[in-house]
């Protein structure tokens, strides 16, 4: 929750009003830097109640109140705000890709916010069946995830980087939107979701992954090729696609549950995609030295997913042991010792030079 709270979601709102400009042939209005103050700010305050209690009621002296779900609440309505701003402004602009993926992104993001508030009903209304309320959480948590996270950073690749292949980029955009609402039922366990609705979703994942791997076939060609650009998480996003394809069928997703493959395709997606994703849109937007060290975070950050590998039931049993707890505890700090450099360096180090949105937004596609 402090990742979708407090690092990606005022990240990316900050990174999509610098583009509305050039986009939008209107200036930005500064209540968008009021919209993503308040949701840092709700961010901080939601984090300690998560922490400690997660979706469960807190016990104050008589009374038991949903404080996580109260301090989510503080997000959302920021969240409503900034979406309120941002259809605003663009109100009557001529749709080019890169708003058109940030349409939809917004709107996951306010349809996620449902689930936020399924969560409290669920709780409040004392529902016993388990499905419910995994169903409020998943909602909340994986159309955040899949629809705003992914198709927000999409939307800053396209606002910077032509397709290679306009037909591809029209289907897989087309896809992607089609199958998303009905992909959290995939990450629930396979025997609390009813079969006719989960043979829908399945529809929908497949529809999603194959509108990803055509969104990532379309961009490919079109990106830079260096280590420090977006093919490393366009190809993490890749590697998301296809094990959210195995998750289609009953029998892959179960062999995925019992071999404890959640926790590397959420690195994969969050850090591989999401947060490389966001660094490299914030040098093309603010130049290289708003990111000083991004290879070192991009370093840091595929060793840890490998080192998630032996936690994982792939990873034959003879070879593991505690060791692989020890070492994904240890190179779980790299991402955190590089952010922590690079806004050192961003601090107090010298500015060097990069490529400003003035100069790299030439090459937004038309």
């Amino acid at each position: 929750h402090l990742m979708y709270f407090g690092w990606a979601t005022p990240a990316l709102m900050g990174l999509i009003a610098a583009w509305l400009p050039r986009l939008s042939g209107r200036p930005a209005s500064r209540r968008f830097q009021w919209a993503m103050g308040a949701t840092v700010i709700a961010a901080l305050l939601a984090y300690t109640p998560f922490l400690l209690l997660g979706y469960q009621l807190a016990e104050i002296g008589n009374s038991r109140l949903p404080i996580s779900v109260i301090a989510a609440t503080l997000n959302v309505l920021a969240w409503y705000v900034y979406a309120f701003l941002y259809f605003k402004t663009t109100r009557g602009v001529a749709r080019v890709r890169a708003l058109r993926f940030w349409d939809a992104a917004l709107i996951f993001m306010i349809l996620a916010s449902f689930g936020a508030w399924g969560v409290a009903v669920v709780s409040r209304l004392g529902v016993e069946d388990p499905f419910w309320s995994l169903a409020m959480t998943h909602l909340f948590l994986d159309v955040f995830s899949e629809g705003w996270f992914v198709l927000a950073v999409l939307g800053l690749v396209y606002a910077s980087h032509k397709a290679a292949s306009e037909s591809a980029a029209r289907w897989g955009e087309q896809l992607i939107v089609i199958g998303l609402p009905v992909l959290f039922l995939l990450a629930m366990p396979v025997n609390l979701v009813p079969g006719g609705l989960r043979a829908i979703a399945g529809i929908g994942g497949l529809a999603v992954g194959a509108g990803l791997l055509l969104t990532i076939g379309a961009l490919w060609s079109s990106v830079p090729a260096g280590f420090n650009g977006w093919r490393t998480p366009l190809a993490l996003l890749a590697l998301k696609a296809v094990i959210g394809l195995g998750m289609i069928l009953p029998v892959t997703a179960r062999w995925a549950q019992q071999n404890s493959l959640r926790i590397f395709y959420l690195h994969a997606l969050l850090l591989g995609f999401v947060t490389l994703g966001l660094v490299m849109a914030a040098r093309e937007v603010w130049g290289r030295a708003a990111v000083p060290g991004q290879r070192w975070l991009v370093v840091a950050i595929l060793i840890l997913l490998l080192s998630l590998l032996p936690l994982t039931g792939i990873w034959p049993a003879s070879w593991s042991g505690r060791w692989a707890l020890q070492v994904a505890a240890l190179v779980s700090l790299g991402p955190v010792l590089a952010i922590s450099a690079m806004v050192l360096r961003l601090l107090f180090g010298r500015r060097e030079r990069g490529t400003p949105l003035s100069e790299s937004a030439g090459r937004v596609e038309d």
